[in-house]
Parts: C-alpha cells; sequence; structure tokens
C-alpha cells in the first residue's frame, strides 16, 4: 500500500509540475504571437472561467470518487461487525446440540476467528487471493460440521435455523470482507485525475503568468488539495491494506468477540490452541 500511495503521489507531482511548464509555454507564446492584447493584463481573465469550470468538474469527480470510497469503507466495516455477531449468534445456538457436535461446531468458530485475526488480514491486505487458506479451512469445517449436525429433540430443531444462519452470515461476512479489499478504482480514472491535475496546474500558471509568487502558492495549495485526496482514495480503496505498518481497519471487534465468548464459555480444552493445518 505504502508503494502505491507513494507512485500515485509521485504522478501527481510530475503531472503538477508538467502542467506548470506547459502553462508557462503557452503563455510566452500567446503574448509574443496573439495582437489582440497583452495577456498579462485583461485578457488574463478570459482565463478564469476555464478555470472554474475545471475545477468544478474536477472537484464534482473526487467528491463523487471520495463518497464511493467512503461507502466501500462502510461495507468492509461492517462485515468486520457481522462476523463477530454471526460468531455469537452460532456459538450461543449450538447450546441445543449434542455434547461432543456442540464442541465441534465452537471449536470451529474459534478457530475461524483466530485464524481471521492472526493469517486472514494480513493475507486479504496483500492481496492474496481468496484470502488465508487456514481461516478458509475452518470455515468450511464450520459449516461441514453444522451441517452434518444430528437432530432429534424438538429443542435441537428449533434452534438448528438460528445456528445454521449464524454459519451462513460469518460466511458471507468473510467473503465480502475478502472482496471488499479489491481495489475498485479502474485505472482510467486514475487518469483522468493526473490529467485534472496537469489541466489545472497549467491554467493557473497562464492566469497567474506575471504574478509569480501567487501562482507558485496558488499551485503549491492545488497540489497539496489533490495530493491529500489521492491519499484518502488509495487508503479507502483498500482499508486491510496495511500503510505505514498498520491497516486502516484492525481486527478490533473480531478479538473484543473473543474475549466475550472466552468469558461466557471458559473451558480449557474450548480454548486451547488450534491445530496446524496441514495444506494439501
Amino acid at each position: 500500500m505504502l508503494t502505491q500511495i507513494l507512485i500515485t503521489q509521485s504522478i501527481l507531482l510530475g503531472c503538477v509540475l508538467l502542467g506548470w511548464y506547459f502553462g508557462r509555454l503557452v503563455h510566452k507564446f500567446a503574448d509574443k504571437r496573439f495582437s489582440e492584447g497583452d495577456l498579462a493584463g485583461k485578457e488574463l481573465g478570459r482565463l478564469s472561467d476555464t478555470l472554474t469550470f475545471v475545477g468544478g468538474a474536477v472537484g464534482i469527480l473526487l467528491g463523487l470518487l471520495l463518497s464511493f470510497s467512503v461507502a466501500d469503507f462502510s461495507d468492509t466495516k461492517a462485515s468486520i461487525q457481522e462476523m463477530g455477531s454471526n460468531s455469537l449468534s452460532v456459538f450461543s445456538g449450538a447450546e441445543a446440540l449434542d455434547e461432543s457436535q456442540r464442541f465441534e461446531v465452537r471449536r470451529d468458530v474459534i478457530c475461524t476467528l483466530r485464524t481471521s485475526i492472526s493469517d486472514d488480514w494480513a493475507a486479504i491486505g496483500n492481496n492474496e487471493r481468496g484470502g488465508s487458506a487456514v481461516t478458509t479451512h475452518w470455515l468450511l469445517k464450520l459449516n461441514k460440521d453444522v451441517s452434518q449436525a444430528t437432530l432429534v429433540t424438538n429443542e435441537q430443531q428449533q434452534n438448528f435455523p438460528n445456528v445454521l444462519a449464524g454459519v451462513t452470515g460469518l460466511t458471507n461476512a468473510r467473503e465480502s470482507l475478502v472482496m471488499g479489499n479489491s481495489a475498485l478504482i479502474p485505472f482510467v480514472v486514475w487518469l483522468v485525475i493526473y490529467f485534472s491535475a496537469f489541466v489545472m496546474s497549467a491554467l493557473l500558471a497562464m492566469h497567474l503568468a506575471d504574478r509569480k509568487v501567487l501562482a507558485r502558492i496558488s499551485a503549491g495549495m492545488s497540489w497539496g488539495m489533490l495530493a491529500v485526496i489521492l491519499f484518502a482514495l488509495a487508503v479507502l480503496d483498500a482499508p486491510l491494506a496495511p500503510v505505514f505498518g498498520t491497516p486502516t481497519l484492525e481486527p478490533l471487534p473480531i478479538q473484543e468477540t473473543l474475549d466475550v465468548l472466552q468469558e461466557s464459555f471458559p473451558g480449557s480444552e474450548l480454548w486451547a490452541e488450534c491445530p496446524p493445518v496441514v495444506k494439501s
């Protein structure tokens, strides 16, 4: 993620500098060739309409992108919370199952959450396809054990839909988490942003050609604003990717779920270390 941020910021800075020098060249060319007036005077005011149009268009584009990115970020956060809430539902609903089956289902939930914290988070953040294979293994085992549960008593039959719904919700939330970290902003949109930065910088250089200090301040402020927005877009587009070594969204709700479950259902065997998964 940090590499991607540095690349986007470097390209943006390059576009701003190229636009600046291109605008200066256009101003010098136009000032010498056009006879209707000196661009250093009132003629420069004619560029303000173009600059306003381009700035407004860029603002609308970036605003929409930020809105979509925040919505995607919120969906990913909701998926993390759903993993915790569905795990609680499975844990409590398994109370009606036979002792051996209840133990297996609850162990599957615990190991799914543990490996999600220890393995899945890093795998999703590093864009590994499908997330961690270890978490996938425990999630598949959970679905298998629940599907093979023996339902004899009325209580078991009545509680089983709740267990099944919890397992389905946990599986769907995890899949949404894996898919939610995929980059959603197309490459062509980044090209539009870079080209817009180039055009805005060129127009500023032309509009404020004879006010060098003010022009440099304006260009610097414009670049700073675009740089912050692009940084936010890159982070929100992949919220589980590590930024400066730490992901934007951490698995705190999942860890809190484990803590609550351990306090509510103590037992040394239930909370023993999860066995390692043998990779086939």
